[in-house]
């Protein structure tokens, strides 16, 4: 008796439908004129060859209701129509035909399709069933019963259906190999190259990789790639010269799914000049690295030929892939005509334009699509779907609940799909409920590098940032099982893209040079978004020199890396340094400015007190560069102005907006112009308007209060505030932070929390009064509240980033830079006690708010006093 495969328990169906069964779904249609038996069947074979299915079972109901009765030529055709609709119901009445008729098990030929079509229906059992009573089985009945198992999943079984194949001396095809190559590639790496590597000797061996066979060829390339072996893909594609079509897209397809865009779009260069015309996959595959290596005008090419040659355009996988890559670019309304001209979309284009929509920030467009796609196609939305609709409802103010999408989720059964936990954990990280995402993460049965990011980003997001850093270093056990079961991965270029930022915000230069020696290690330090992050840190570490050097050592830029780099040196105070690398970025051309450059730029000119070369700039950038000035050049340019005392020029400025644009920025420009050079009139002025425009926003009260505090008038002062609590307005409390060592410190005013607070405020209080005796005097009127002048010195002896310092003395060797980062502006007098500390502790303090760096050092600081 013939070997039988085991099936777990769970997928056994109900015995096969009995001989007699009479086919309910397929009804007799009146009858057909006469014709012979043999014109019949090969009318039904013609139908089914064509893959007109329906046409084929038509056509097998007219045959038997005029009398002619099926055979095992019949049974074939009628079997695969059943299989390509499909529909199970119409493929156990067939079965239930056959069987009646004498050929459910000779000739063998009917049996292998009835092998195919239960699998194609889902019925793997009944699929296994069939294979176990065939008597004689020949090899096409072993590469059914293989690829079934294929079909859902089961490797390791079709691994054993192949091996018990051999023990009964059945030589494989070359579509055994195929399905073989197919389950290898999605065993674990490990085992999966193993299994494949033998899988590879055994073909060479029969034969079966020939010049000829293209199709077993094509598998393996295909498998070296799933299982992470390029190099070895790539080396067998490069000795194969009977390319063909599918050869060429498996390369490209490999190499791109792999991150190998380069390579990827310099093979679709090499078919072209083989004289392969490219076809829908080979577009599809290469769209996405257009979209990876920021190649636009390639992408353009690509969709150019798809409208010039033979209906390409209209294919759903190519649309599909031109609205992702023109939605990555931000054309989102080319994407979308794209959409539009396409009359029969299936869900992957449905999918693509939401996602468009979603990542370019246009939710409620992405959430009328989905609705559109649900309610008006018909069609049911995938995970895929839901993992761009959920960072859509967490964003739109329109859909208010948004925990409500995760009972949709439930109701649809994705709860257990990856791709929707780690949306689902994004989203309830932004919604500040980062301990639901912790439950999520513990609870994934089978985490991705995508997990594990998002869950890192979900405590940044939360300010977390301990858990983040430590969560990092648990990820980097790679190859190992944690204790939940689940595989560690290596942080990959998304990691260090999220975490890079981290390090800047809390000025953790040590942890930002353990990553970006993880980096260099692993070969990641040229990805362009990496080192655009490393400058970043590093100048947000006030390491600008290590910025630079990053930068200078680059392989490609973008548009980002140069902006920050502009940016950090603005933030540093060094303008004149900054306009140097922006006619740089203009002269080399390697990138276009963006609205993002000219505000860098303007910011930088602001904080060196570069007027007229600001100016310049903001008049002339949309005749220079085409960049239309925005309301965020207008904030820079009054800022630029009111900083240099300029009040009335800005003003004025403001006054040229246009009468929809968006002015609020330009006021708080003003507003904290005023504030430096406390002119009340002009202030009152500009936070009237600000109080209209955004009166929940509580910098605008204090800026205001401070301006009248200043002034010495503190009735109007606490008045401010007495609106400001009316109206349920709350300042972000003050807060600083430090690294010291592997961890990092966070302060806020007047803390008493950390251990060494005790030991904080001693050092203070004596270092108060020797900063007193060198000539230092406490501005009180940075205190906002209308009480005496020693408890006023003792709040401001508490602020946060003097909390800070005094632990980084205490905490770090003699001569030791101290790094401080602070959440709002840093006031008066820490400003100025910075410069005092810095003198007397010799020690460099470098300080950073959210405007711009101070580099204190012997008792001056870089702004010189320009802030």
């Amino acid at each position: 008796m013939a070997s039988s495969i085991a099936l777990p328990t769970s997928l056994n169906s109900p015995p096969l439908p009995p001989a007699n069964s009479i086919p309910s779904s397929l009804r007799p249609l009146p009858p057909s004129p006469p014709s012979s038996a043999s014109s019949w069947i090969e009318t039904l074979r013609s139908h089914a060859r064509a893959d007109s299915f329906h046409s084929a079972l038509t056509t097998y109901v007219d045959m038997t209701s005029a009398g002619v009765p099926p055979n095992h030529f019949a049974f074939p055709a009628a079997l695969k129509a059943a299989a390509g609709i499909p529909d199970a119901a119409v493929g156990r009445q067939l079965h239930a035909a056959a069987v009646k008729h004498g050929y459910h098990s000779a000739p063998v030929t009917v049996a292998n399709t009835l092998i195919n079509m239960y699998a194609r229906c889902g019925d793997l059992a009944g699929a296994l069933q069939v294979f176990d009573r065939i008597p004689d089985r020949d090899q096409v009945s072993w590469n059914s019963l293989v690829a079934a198992l294929c079909m859902f999943e089961m490797w390791e079984l079709a691994l054993e259906a192949f091996r018990s194949m051999q023990d009964e001396s059945m030589q494989p095809s070359s579509f055994t190999l195929v399905s073989v190559s197919l389950a290898c590639s999605n065993l674990d790496r490990s085992d999966g190259t193993r299994l494949g590597k033998q899988l590879h000797g055994y073909g060479l061996r029969n034969g079966a990789y020939s010049s000829g066979n293209r199709f077993a060829f094509n598998a393996l390339v295909a498998m070296y790639a799933k299982l992470g072996r390029v190099g070895d893909a790539v080396s067998l594609f490069q000795r194969f010269d009977n390319r063909d079509t599918v050869t060429w897209n498996t390369m490209i397809s490999s190499l791109t799914q792999n991150d190998r865009f380069a390579e990827a779009m310099a093979v679709l260069k090499q078919m072209v000049h083989a004289g392969i015309k490219p076809d829908g996959v080979t577009l599809s595959s290469a769209l996405p690295a257009c979209s990876f290596m920021e190649m636009l005008d390639a992408g353009k090419e690509i969709h150019a030929y798809a409208l010039r040659n033979d209906g390409l355009f209209l294919n759903t996988f190519v649309a599909s892939a031109l609205v992702d890559m023109l939605c990555n670019f931000g054309l989102v309304e080319k994407g979308r005509k794209v959409f539009d001209m396409i009359s029969e979309r299936r869900l992957g284009l449905w999918n693509a334009m939401i996602s468009g929509y979603a990542q370019n920030g246009l939710d409620e467009e992405a959430l009328k699509l989905f609705i559109e796609m649900e309610v008006v196609a018909g069609l049911t939305p995938n995970e895929t779907t839901m993992a761009s609709v959920l960072p859509a409802c967490v964003r739109s103010d329109a859909f208010r609940n948004k925990e409500d999408i995760h009972g949709y989720v439930v109701k649809r059964g994705m709860e257990g799909d990856k791709f929707v936990q780690n949306a689902l954990m994004d989203m309830y990280s932004r919604v500040g409920k980062i301990e639901i995402s912790q439950k999520i993460f513990a609870g994934m049965a089978d985490r991705d590098v995508v997990s594990w990011n998002t869950m890192i980003t979900g405590y940044i997001v939360s300010g977390c940032y301990s858990e983040a850093f430590s969560l990092m270093n648990e990820m980097q056990g790679n190859g190992n099982l944690s204790g939940e079961g689940c595989l560690y991965y290596k942080p990959n270029n998304i990691t260090l893209i999220t975490v890079l930022p981290a390090c800047g915000s809390l000025a953790a230069l040590g942890k930002g040079k353990e990553i970006h020696g993880y980096a260099i290690r692993n070969a990641l330090d040229s990805d362009v978004a990496v080192g655009s992050a490393l400058v970043d840190m590093y100048a947000k570490c006030g390491c600008l020199g290590l910025a630079r050097a990053v930068f200078d050592r680059m392989p490609k830029r973008n548009v980002v890396t140069w902006n920050v780099l502009i940016m950090a040196y603005g933030m540093h105070g060094q303008g004149a340094d900054a306009m140097e690398l922006f006619e740089l970025m203009l002269a080399r051309g390697e990138v276009k400015p963006s609205a993002v450059t000219f505000i860098a730029a303007l910011a930088a000119c602001s904080h060196s007190g570069m007027v007229g070369r600001g100016m310049e700039l903001f008049h002339r950038m949309r005749e220079d560069c085409g960049v239309e000035p925005n309301a965020d050049h207008y904030a820079c340019a009054v800022d630029l102005l009111g900083r240099a005392g300029k009040l009335d020029e800005a003003y004025s400025l403001i006054s040229t907006m246009d009468a929809g644009s968006d002015k609020a920025g330009a006021w708080s420009s003003l507003l904290g112009a005023c504030r430096i050079h406390r002119h009340i009139e002009l202030g009152e002025v500009a936070a009237k308007h600000l109080l209209e425009l955004e009166p929940d926003e509580a910098s605008h009260y204090v800026l205001l209060s401070n301006i009248y505090a200043a002034c010495g008038q503190w009735d109007k002062a606490m008045e401010v505030r007495k609106n400001m609590k009316l109206m349920g307005v709350r300042k972000e409390p003050g807060c600083s932070w430090i690294e010291v060592g592997d961890d990092v410190h966070r302060f806020t005013a007047g803390d008493s929390s950390h251990p060494q607070s005790t030991q904080i405020h001693s050092y203070l209080e004596a270092l108060w009064d020797r900063m007193k005796k060198e000539g230092y005097v406490p501005d009180t009127s940075c205190v906002l509240h209308d009480v005496e002048e020693n408890e006023k010195e003792m709040l401001l002896c508490g602020h946060s980033e003097k909390l800070a310092i005094a632990f980084g003395i205490l905490n770090t060797p003699p001569g030791a830079t101290i790094r401080v980062a602070k959440n709002l502006r840093v006031c008066n007098d820490c400003h100025e006690a910075s410069k005092f500390i810095s003198r007397l502790v010799g020690r460099q303090i470098i300080l950073r708010d959210t405007k711009r760096f101070h580099h204190f050092h012997d008792g001056s600081c870089s702004c010189g006093d320009y802030w």
